[in-house]
């Protein structure tokens, strides 16, 4: 990747540079020059690229050798380039027509110059070579981040799945007998969030009417199972339901997590409420929480989860807000790409 970025900045450089070069020749010069300066430029600006050729390919020799020390670098990139500079100077001398010893400045000064060119190639080079490493080491963190994220999917869904099916089981086996048509409609809400499950968590990011549709089943089980103790409003426009993406589970890890904290009855039912607002979905319930909460110490694993998992993706923390009487919290959504 690093040598792509090199031979573009060389091409697009070397112009720039020899004019860079070039102009100081042409302003001290009082008696004349025998070059004009357009066909001075083009042969300085190939000069530059062959100057950039040695040092991506002396570049290229240190990176290969796996050796950590710069100046051997620095080094080799000077002495190539001196010998390319003695080569050009004897060519010169070869030819008597383009020696002309009264125009031309003293050796020293294209050594001078020769040496700032390479230096100047020699800082763009370490730049580059730089950033595309850091470049690297931030596509490996973000792969190992994204690895990490799936398996803390998986640990939530196992974390989910039994202590759930028990409970889903028990409320089956007691409405089965009583009414048939209700248990025939619980058994196939509960067969598509279990398979929901399983194949979910194969993504990190699912449209938003997917994570909708499962937590939709989930809340029809819980209505099945706490009945008047239980209610929910959902509030968010089918048109724009396709606008948006959503971290997988993280829409039902909130409405989940009002049933393990809040202690509830048909006298006092938990209310759920499920907004759509601008680019926020925001999920809020009435508190009643149940005496381990009440310290304010503990805390449910799936929020710890589902914020670390938002971090990851989204780059922020998800908002909440904890009042005496509501908890809110706001999770910012994704616009799917066109």
């Amino acid at each position: 990747m690093y040598k792509n970025k090199l031979y573009r900045t060389a091409l697009l450089s070397s112009p720039i540079m020899a004019a860079f070069e070039l102009s100081p020749t042409f302003f001290l010069q009082t008696h004349g020059y025998p070059l004009n300066f357009w066909f001075a430029l083009a042969t300085l600006t190939i000069l530059t690229i062959a100057i950039w050729g040695v040092n991506i390919y002396v570049m290229n020799i240190w990176i290969k050798s796996g050796r950590k020390n710069n100046t051997e670098w620095y080094a080799l990139s000077y002495i190539f380039t001196l010998l390319l500079f003695a080569l050009l100077w004897i060519i010169v001398h070869l030819f008597p027509e383009l020696d002309d010893s009264r125009s031309r400045p003293s050796i020293i000064f294209p050594i001078i110059n020769i040496l700032a060119l390479n230096t100047i190639i020699l800082i763009i080079s370490n730049a580059i070579t730089v950033r595309s490493k850091s470049e690297q080491v931030d596509k490996e963190l973000a792969k190992l981040k994204i690895k990490n994220l799936e398996a803390e999917q998986q640990v939530l869904v196992g974390q989910m799945q039994p202590h759930f099916l028990f409970n889903a089981l028990s409320t089956l086996s007691s409405i089965i007998s009583s009414d048939p048509d209700l248990a025939k409609k619980y058994v196939i809400r509960l067969s598509n969030f279990l398979r929901y499950t399983i194949s979910a968590h194969e993504h990190v990011l699912i449209p938003l009417s997917e994570e909708l549709k499962f937590t939709q089943d989930y809340i029809e089980l819980q209505k099945i199972r706490f009945e008047d103790s239980f209610y929910c409003s959902l509030t968010i426009p089918n048109e724009q339901i396709i606008q948006y993406q959503i971290p997988v589970y993280a829409l039902q890890s909130l409405v989940e997590n009002t049933f393990k904290h809040n202690s509830f009855s048909d006298k006092k039912p938990l209310k759920v409420s499920i907004e759509l607002k601008d680019d926020q979905l925001i999920v809020s319930n009435n508190k009643m929480l149940k005496p381990v909460f009440l310290d304010g110490e503990r805390k449910g694993v799936g929020l710890k989860n589902l914020n670390k998992r938002y971090q990851l993706i989204v780059g922020k923390d998800i908002d909440i807000k904890d009042t005496q009487t509501e908890y809110t919290v706001t999770l910012k959504l994704i616009q799917t790409m066109p």
